[in-house]
């Protein structure tokens, strides 16, 4: 039953159902007998437990919803309760009051954090982890909300279930906020996080190459390709950027040194934090990223976003902002992805039908084309 960067793991995933789904049956049980589950949702919550407990792109689309919740409940404590994977920017998230990292490889240790809030509420944003309907139904809250997801068996313990669609994400946590009155509106923002000014004084672009997670193999998109659009980003007056968490690091810096010794200006700013990585999102010209939590945060902050799609959905799971764009891969290009870990070999390498010919024009539609933006310029002042 692990929820956190592991989620990837079959043996864990099977560990998850196995141990799971008995533990929330009987549960439901003792709840029904108790009278527990038939209880009616507090009218005014003074303490709303959040639970989240993996993705950093998870904790960047529910920071709208937050936003109105706190706008309902502007009186009420909200208490996010997240996995030690997204802690770092469930953190950054404005609203809340605290956020509590859960060590969910211990789900003992992780429930008795959750019960030391004395929730009135506790709202469950899982999709399929039995875990966190484990920990939010034995949180103590006097009413548990949640999402019934087909084939999951994960809703019994709750007093109300929510079906699970196959619309956006941000649709799925924009539910479970409905039953409060709460019509949720507001899209993913990052506006904490450090006040620096520019990193770098000359024109860059952010590259993120290295989803996590499920299928991240199939997810990723070949090397090759993306130096052949640093290439041409080069040509349209950008640095090279390349970004990635800490199991990163020695992947990206070696990867730039290789860029730069083929004549590109490329270095890596893999594992920097959260604050840091911001900054330097906000001051790209542009981002281009796999479809993972980095690209979810570069459209949040506003930075203009591309975001490669092969087996993931850029409809249920593409970037949230007034400058994104999806490229989609024309193998399949709906994805085949429902909650995120499914596999299908037919299209193992969807990603390579993605052209950078197609990239760099979804660029040129968020960003402009420097070198003709330069000769516009050049011949408006002749």
């Amino acid at each position: 039953m692990i929820t956190n960067s592991e989620r990837g793991s079959p043996l864990l995933r099977l560990a998850d159902c196995v141990v799971g789904i008995p533990a929330i049956t009987a549960l439901a049980a003792y709840r029904r007998l108790t009278q527990a589950s038939g209880r009616t949702m507090p009218a005014n919550p003074q303490v709303i437990g959040l639970l989240k407990a993996s993705g950093i792109g998870d904790a960047v689309i529910l920071s709208g919803v937050i936003a109105d919740l706190r706008q309902h409940f502007p009186q009420a404590t909200l208490v996010l309760f997240s996995g030690e994977s997204n802690y770092a920017f469930a953190r950054l998230i404005d609203g809340l009051d605290d956020v509590v990292a859960l060590p969910v490889r211990r789900p003992l240790e992780a429930l008795a954090r959750v019960r030391e809030l004395r929730p009135d509420v506790m709202i469950d944003f899982g999709m399929w982890p039995r875990l966190e309907a484990l920990l939010s139904a034995l949180s103590g809250a006097k009413w548990v909300v949640g999402v019934k997801t087909p084939g999951q068996h994960r809703h019994y313990a709750f007093n109300l279930a929510v079906d699970h669609t196959t619309e956006h994400e941000i649709t799925n946590y924009r539910n479970l906020v409905a039953p409060f009155g709460i019509e949720s509106k507001s899209m993913p923002s990052f506006r904490s996080g450090s006040h620096r000014g520019r990193p770098l004084e000359r024109r860059y672009a952010i590259l993120h190459l290295w989803p996590v997670g499920a299928n991240a193999a199939e997810r990723s998109w070949p090397t090759e390709r993306w130096f052949q659009l640093a290439q041409e980003l080069k040509d349209r007056g950008q640095a090279v950027v390349l970004t990635g968490g800490p199991a990163d690091v020695a992947v990206a810096e070696a990867l730039a040194g290789v860029w730069r010794s083929r004549g590109l200006d490329a270095f890596s700013i893999a594992g920097l934090p959260a604050e840091e990585t911001i900054v330097w999102l906000r001051h790209a010209e542009g981002v281009v990223s796999v479809n993972t939590g980095l690209m979810h945060l570069a459209a949040a902050v506003g930075a203009p976003t591309v975001a490669l799609n092969g087996p993931t959905s850029g409809r249920r799971w593409g970037p949230l902002g007034a400058r994104t764009h999806c490229v989609a891969s024309p193998m399949i290009p709906e994805g085949y992805l429902n909650l995120g870990w499914e596999r299908d070999d037919r299209f193992r390498n969807c990603m390579e039908a993605i052209s950078v010919d197609s990239v760099i024009a979804a660029w040129n539609q968020l960003v402009g084309d420097y070198r003709v933006n330069e000769e516009l310029l050049e011949a408006s002042a002749g």
